[in-house]
């Protein structure tokens, strides 16, 4: 009972600060789900944590989300998943994760050198979960190809949430194929999903009252703090 407890605590939480930043909360549940639960079960779990949490701020801005963008999106999504999987036993893990994290880096701060934002939906959406196949952190590589400069803030997360709660559900759907069985964390898995949903109330309340010049400002700052976590966790491991 005391880790069904924390883990809604925890969803609750992360939930909040993904909705009032646009990201973040997804690597902060990752650690503080890794203090409760095994590896094998920890990755699943997390992403449906992460689906519940990002299916419900795509939910509550539902009004907000750009079709014409999003399914095109998802689409290459999909594709860039399995295009580059194979190469995942390629991949070396530092070097990986230190390219990643400078790539994020640049995305934010001078977006104009990778023109992520100005490629069709599709290639963005494939390169960037391509890349998140490699070397994870597939949240921050989704909002660097998101055209950020002509949404508004609920656009913002609205949009990155339904694209994330795509992203998500096909990594379970995966591990529940390849035969993780998780119908004995029933209760662990309301709890997540009650956490997320509270934590996305709240945060979207806070996210009203932040101006877009505001919000855009705390989101490149949430991205260049995981960006350098990641430059940092590789470079000296």
């Amino acid at each position: 009972m005391e880790q069904v407890i924390l883990l809604a605590v925890f969803s609750s939480i992360t939930s909040l600060v993904t909705a009032v930043a646009g990201l973040g909360g997804g690597v902060l549940l990752l650690a503080l789900m890794a203090q409760l639960l095994n590896p094998m079960l920890l990755i699943p779990l997390h992403g449906i944590a992460q689906f519940f949490s990002n299916f419900n701020r795509g939910l509550v801005h539902r009004h907000q989300l750009q079709w014409r963008y999003l399914i095109p999106f998802m689409v290459g999504s999909a594709a860039g998943a399995f295009a580059f999987l194979p190469l995942v036993v390629m991949v070396d893990d530092r070097w990986g994760g230190l390219a990643l994290g400078i790539f994020i880096l640049i995305a934010t701060w001078r977006p104009h050198w990778l023109k992520l934002q100005k490629m069709p939906a599709l290639i963005g959406g494939a390169i960037t979960s391509g890349l998140g196949v490699l070397f994870g952190a597939s949240g921050p590589l989704a909002m660097s190809a998101h055209p950020k400069e002509t949404w508004n803030k609920l656009q913002i997360v609205g949009n990155h949430g339904a694209a994330m709660a795509f992203q998500h559900g096909i990594k379970v759907v995966a591990y529940m194929v390849g035969g993780v069985q998780l119908w004995g964390y029933i209760p662990e898995i309301i709890a997540l999903f009650v956490g997320a949903w509270l934590g996305t109330w709240v945060g979207t309340l806070v996210l009203h009252k932040l101006t877009d010049d505001r919000f855009k400002t705390l989101l490149n700052i949430v991205l260049t703090v995981l960006a350098l976590r990641l430059v940092i966790i590789h470079l000296f491991p």
